[in-house]
């Protein structure tokens, strides 16, 4: 199994392609002084996956879940439940675009930092979002799967604190709280966190997304939507933001009554 089977197969078990490689076709000319047809770079924005659509010899599956995928600032991040696995199923990393494809270079998972990967994804840029093609994707046991994700745009809103960040510092006194790591995604009126924990001598991993609003001040209102812990899917929460410099800022909320102040450094 090459490295790229390695790194896709939790995503691939899921049915979903966040980080896979298609084989584009090449574009046809007529003139050979003709200029190459551009796309349109994809809006940095929140999107959220209407269905997957998978062909495997000529059988035709149809798949619904909840996730969400950010573009921002050149960097990406995806999170859903992973039903298939019954575990969690984040990743982040760096974006760029050309011509149709987005080159995702993923940087941090669920599991922990990752590197030496980069991948091709040819997107269709549709009036609702984007549609996203993969043809020929290798899986388990030699099986080829073509696939198609619709995603529908949440929102292209913007805030000075859009993009990838990854925890510096955490202000906190629970003493049974003995290692904490964070991944935040802000962008298009929405985030996502994905947290590697210690807690009472246990590992624990976690995420949650939903919708973000902050006004001139720094108050932010972050409203969640779906997450690992069943219990803070719905919840509404207030947090103070502070934007330090151009790559640094703090956020401070209460939990179970205690504030807790965490310190991020843009990725």
């Amino acid at each position: 199994m090459s490295v790229k089977s390695l790194f896709l197969i939790s995503t691939i078990m899921a049915l979903g392609a966040c980080s896979s490689e298609p084989t584009p076709a090449p574009a046809a000319t007529t003139d050979a002084t003709e200029a190459p047809e551009v796309s349109e770079a994809l809006p940095d924005g929140a999107y959220l996956i209407e269905g997957v659509t998978v062909t495997e010899n000529g059988e035709v599956s149809q798949y619904t879940r909840d996730q969400i995928k950010i573009y921002s600032n050149g960097r990406f991040m995806y999170a859903f439940n992973n039903a298939q696995t019954e575990s969690i199923d984040v990743g982040a990393g760096d974006a760029s675009w050309s011509n149709g494809v987005m080159v995702e270079v993923p940087r941090v998972n669920h599991n922990g930092p990752v590197s030496g990967y980069s991948f091709d994804v040819a997107i269709d840029q549709t009036a609702t979002g984007f549609e996203q093609t993969i043809i020929g994707m290798e899986y388990e046991g030699g099986r080829l799967l073509d696939m198609v994700e619709v995603w529908n745009t949440a929102s292209t809103a913007t805030s000075p604190f859009d993009g990838l960040w990854a925890l510096e510092a955490r202000e906190s006194g629970d003493p049974d709280m003995t290692a904490f790591s964070e991944t935040k995604m802000i962008g298009g009126g929405h985030f996502i966190w994905l947290q590697n924990v210690v807690y009472k001598g246990e590992n624990g991993q976690d995420f949650g997304f939903g919708s973000f609003t902050v006004d001139a001040d720094g108050n932010a209102v972050e409203t969640a939507m779906i997450s690992s812990f069943a219990d803070y899917e719905g919840t509404v929460n207030e947090v103070k933001m502070e934007l330090v410099d151009e790559n640094h800022f703090t956020q401070s909320f209460t939990y179970n009554g205690e504030v807790v102040t965490q310190s991020y450094a843009r990725m």
